[in-house]
């Protein structure tokens, strides 16, 4: 039996699953195994619900650890960050996490494009929703969830599993 996903129709949300339970003597009949999707619904959600890493976290951990300075694209602005005297790693995870107190904030009618901009030249790590930032002349890695601009433009694509490995 394949659980893809939990569907909350009162709340319109979703969680993706992508379980399979396997089957008893061969077979999956409903009727036999009626009380294991709700109870599989309900360990999911129970397990979801202390929190999970999401790849926002690892991108924020590797910025932390590999960078004085980190640029973050929020919808319609560049939220700078950098480290600040005597500030720990965590701290300032923590500060770019919760897009707390950035120590500059530039408004953009283009965000991918300024976002490129900042990013021309440097060695980067670039971890993207999707590839629209393309930056020229950049080094370094990019991780990117869909597809865009940005494959082909010389930097190193890298994979979730990828970001988890090198935490180490």
């Amino acid at each position: 039996m394949h659980v893809p996903m939990l569907v909350g129709l009162e709340r319109r949300t979703f969680l993706w699953t992508d379980l399979h339970l396997p089957s008893r003597d061969g077979y999956h009949d409903l009727g036999r195994h009626s009380a294991d999707p709700g109870r599989v619904g309900a360990d999911v959600r129970q397990y979801f619900a202390w929190g999970r890493t999401t790849l926002w976290d690892l991108a924020v951990w590797h910025a932390a650890v590999r960078a004085e300075e980190t640029v973050v694209l929020e919808r319609d602005e560049l939220l700078h960050y950098t480290r600040r005297l005597g500030e720990t790693t965590g701290s300032y995870a923590r500060r770019i996490r919760e897009n707390r107190a950035p120590d500059a904030r530039r408004p953009a009618s283009d965000p991918a494009a300024a976002a490129s901009r900042a990013a021309d030249g440097r060695r980067v790590l670039l971890a993207l929703t999707d590839g629209t930032v393309a930056p020229e002349g950049a080094s370094g890695e990019v991780y990117r969830l869909l597809p865009g601009p940005v494959d082909g433009c010389g930097l190193e694509p890298v994979t979730a599993g990828d970001l988890v490995a090198r935490l180490d």
